[in-house]
């Protein structure tokens, strides 16, 4: 019993450093694309955005992740650029991104980088606290 709880948990251990190696390694593709990504041409710079991908049959992306982001723009404004692309329309984008699901959202910081990765619906509060740590950098 107690070898199947130590494998169990080292097997969680090691799907979750796996996933967090996957995160960083996209964080560092997806950075370099930002410059001339034609998503992202119309982007402002010195002010971070929020990159989503969505698609018309989500779920959960019209009923939380569009309202998260429609409370983060009304509240911040032009503080914050919000770029949404249906990756269904868009499927060679949704694959250079690396999107596996709807929604995912991308955190730009102000110099273009992509800071943060979110798979699945991501609420208001987190979105602006990794907004917020993207500005600071």
């Amino acid at each position: 019993m107690l070898e199947r709880l130590l494998f169990t948990v080292v097997l969680l251990a090691a799907g979750l450093f796996t996933y967090q190696l996957y995160v960083r390694q996209q964080i560092r593709h997806t950075s370099a694309l930002t410059p001339t990504d034609p998503l992202l041409h119309d982007l402002k710079p010195g002010i971070p955005a929020i990159l989503y991908f969505t698609t018309p049959f989500c779920v959960p992306c019209r009923a939380v992740q569009t309202p998260a982001l429609a409370l983060i723009q009304s509240e911040l404004g032009d503080r914050v650029q919000i770029v949404q692309v249906d990756a269904c329309e868009h499927p060679q984008a949704a694959d250079r991104w690396g999107v596996m699901s709807s929604p995912t959202t991308f955190i730009i910081d102000l110099h273009g980088r992509t800071r943060a990765i979110n798979h699945g619906v991501a609420d208001a509060q987190k979105l602006k606290r990794q907004l917020q740590e993207a500005a600071a950098v």
